[in-house]
């Protein structure tokens, strides 16, 4: 059995608003939008695919997190500090489980850690 890649469905206040961020921040491609405004979008970049979707609550964004192993990540850190957007505790540095990651936070709160 062969388990693919995961794509996580995250929420957004404003589904406009997270696809500039990802768009334009992280070099994302739109893929879809659905709805006027959008309530539901999809990105990729190069293996990762990522769905957006409308959430008017902060609480689930804030709780919401997760990661994605890039090839570069100094490279995309220099792009994500530059940009403002690094959490403020999640500055690249090599962690205990032997990978090196840095973490950024989206317009909606959720938590996305790049790692190698």
């Amino acid at each position: 059995m062969h388990f693919g890649v995961p794509t996580p469905v995250i929420p957004a206040m404003d589904v406009d608003q997270s696809l500039r961020f990802y768009t334009a921040l992280l070099g994302f491609t739109e893929v879809f939008r659905s709805g006027t405004p959008p309530d539901y979008a999809g990105l990729v970049r190069g293996e990762t695919t990522l769905h957006i979707f409308a959430c008017p609550d902060r609480k689930i964004g804030e709780w919401t997190m997760f990661r994605v192993r890039v090839d570069d990540v100094d490279a995309l850190y220099v792009t994500a500090d530059a940009a403002g957007i690094v959490h403020p505790s999640g500055a690249l540095a090599p962690r205990p489980w032997g990978s090196r990651e840095f973490t950024v936070v989206d317009p909606a709160g959720v938590c996305v850690t790049f790692w190698a």
